[in-house]
Order: structure tokens, then C-alpha cells, then sequence
């Protein structure tokens, strides 16, 4: 796993409307508008954080700019402090066999976000992605790397986003999505928008004239490696997949 991008690590926040009896009780709407306070106050901005980790060289290859902005120190809401969160991918394509995914001739890879074991979610939104892409690539590096990037971003806390982009060799698949306690769930895929309530993978084929398919399903991907058995053995043996990616058209 020495390439292989894949992060992954727990959230603990308490419940969904209410929380521990030291903070008392509170809203989904008072979490709001605290958030929105803190912001706004440069005596909770971890300068630090911005500082050590945030101030970086542009990545050509994510779609949006991540720009360091400061932001309040994650426990200054009620005192609920961040415990990770991620992606998992496969980019790293064919340098290891055992995480190459195929579908007939097409070579398959994907990005997953995670959350965590967040209580502020849904139980079913807990310990899974709340997002994840799949799309056919046809090109990869010299050190057979998908070219592409994916990252998970909790500087939005209790808002958790992430972005990433697959590159063909005509084309880009490029994604940001985003996660919300109070408001859903949404991805932008190549300027589409999904409403990921009605299903939290979405596949996409670059089609040989230059325009896009997508298809929206519904799967509980689980974290780490088990991601990749999921999609292997469960996704990518539904028929509607397979006939997706295989049409006619498709790079």
C-alpha cells in the first residue's frame, strides 16, 4: 500500500438533534449558526493549522484551488472536536494488480469520501462513503498511476467536502461533492449536479465524440480496503453497470 492514497479515520460528535448532558441540549440550527459565528471570529482561528498545513503549491490536477482560509479550531463547536475522515481510491491502477479493476476490456477506477462515525449524520450515513465516483480511464503514468488526484476536506466542519478529477486521453472527468448534517448530500460532476439521496455512486464514461454518460445508483460503500472488494464483487456485477460501461461509445 506504500502508493496508494488511503486515508481513513473517525469523527466523534455526538447525537444528531442532541448531544451529551455536560453541553445540554441542541439543534441542528444552533450548530449552524454557531459555525457561522465562529467563523466570523479571528480569537477561535486555528492559525496555526492554516499555517502548517493548509498554504500549499497549486495541484493542477484538482479541479477547485483548496485555498487557506482560516477557520476556528474544530472543538470551539459546543466542544465537538474533528477525528478524521478520507478518501479511498485506486488510482494507483495497474502498479498493483490486486487493486486493478476491469469490466470486460475497460479499465475502471474510482474516489470514495468518507465521513466517519460522525452521530450528526444519519446511522446509515455513518462508516461509509457519502460519495463516490466511478469512471473508465485509458492512459496512465510512468509509474502506471491513473492521472488524476482525489482529496477529502473537513475545514468546513460539521461539513465535510472533497474533490478530485480522472484525465483521459481526450478528456477530464473532474468531481466535487459535499456533505451537510442539516441540508444533504450533493456532488458536481463535470458541471452535473446529483442529488446524492437518490443514489451515492455515480458512474461516468467518456464517450469517444467528447460528451459524458452518467448513471446513479444507490450502494453502501464500506471504508478502506473493503471499498475495494465492494465495488469488485457487488457493484461491478450489477447488469445496469455493465452494460453502462460497456456501450457503445465509451472510450
Amino acid at each position: 500500500m506504500k502508493k496508494t492514497t488511503l486515508f481513513f479515520a473517525l469523527l466523534l460528535l455526538h447525537s444528531m438533534y442532541s448531544f451529551s448532558q455536560d453541553l445540554g441540549t441542541k439543534t441542528l440550527e444552533e450548530i449552524r449558526q454557531k459555525q457561522i459565528e465562529n467563523i466570523k471570529n479571528p480569537e477561535l482561528w486555528d492559525m496555526e493549522r492554516m499555517k502548517d498545513l493548509d498554504i500549499e503549491p497549486i495541484k493542477e490536477r484538482e479541479p477547485i484551488r483548496f485555498g487557506a482560509f482560516p477557520v476556528p479550531h474544530y472543538n470551539s463547536l459546543f466542544g465537538f472536536d474533528y477525528r478524521g475522515g478520507g478518501t479511498v481510491d485506486n488510482k494507483m491502477a495497474r502498479s498493483l494488480p490486486d487493486y486493478r479493476i476491469t469490466v470486460e476490456d475497460k479499465e475502471i477506477v474510482f474516489a470514495s469520501f468518507q465521513i466517519g462515525n460522525s452521530e450528526l449524520y444519519k446511522e446509515e450515513q455513518r462508516n461509509t462513503a457519502f460519495f463516490t465516483v466511478l469512471t473508465v480511464i485509458d492512459t496512465v503514468d510512468t509509474d502506471n498511476f491513473a492521472l488524476g488526484a482525489s482529496r477529502f476536506i473537513s475545514r468546513n466542519h460539521p461539513d465535510y467536502t472533497g474533490q478530485g478529477s480522472f484525465i483521459t486521453k481526450d478528456n477530464k472527468v473532474e468531481f466535487v461533492a459535499f456533505a451537510t448534517p442539516d441540508k444533504g448530500n450533493f456532488a458536481i460532476v463535470n458541471m452535473r449536479l446529483f442529488h446524492l439521496e437518490y443514489g451515492n455512486i455515480i458512474l461516468i464514461t467518456p464517450q469517444k465524440d467528447g460528451s459524458f454518460r452518467s448513471l446513479q445508483i444507490q450502494g453502501s460503500v464500506p471504508p478502506a480496503e473493503a471499498s475495494f472488494e465492494y465495488i469488485k464483487t457487488n457493484v461491478l456485477q450489477r447488469e445496469e453497470v455493465i452494460k453502462f460501461f460497456t456501450a457503445k461509445g465509451v472510450i
